[in-house]
């Protein structure tokens, strides 16, 4: 199951659009979670420490 993040997690600001924006695939078991963001400055600021951005609203709101 994929499930889209369209919040940047370094910013905290939603996507108006996600055509041709970075993103990162996030897999925990079966499940995957596409992250996009606003610039790739934002998706390598995330890389460097994915725990120090997390996306609590998301997990708060897991099926």
């Amino acid at each position: 199951m994929y499930r889209i993040e369209t919040t940047d997690p370094i910013t905290g600001r939603p996507l108006k659009q996600i055509v041709n924006m970075p993103y990162v695939i996030e897999n925990v078991n079966d499940d995957s979670l596409v992250i996009y963001f606003e610039s790739e400055y934002n998706r390598d600021l995330y890389l460097q420490n994915p725990a120090e951005h997390s996306l609590a609203h998301h997990a708060k709101n897991r099926a």
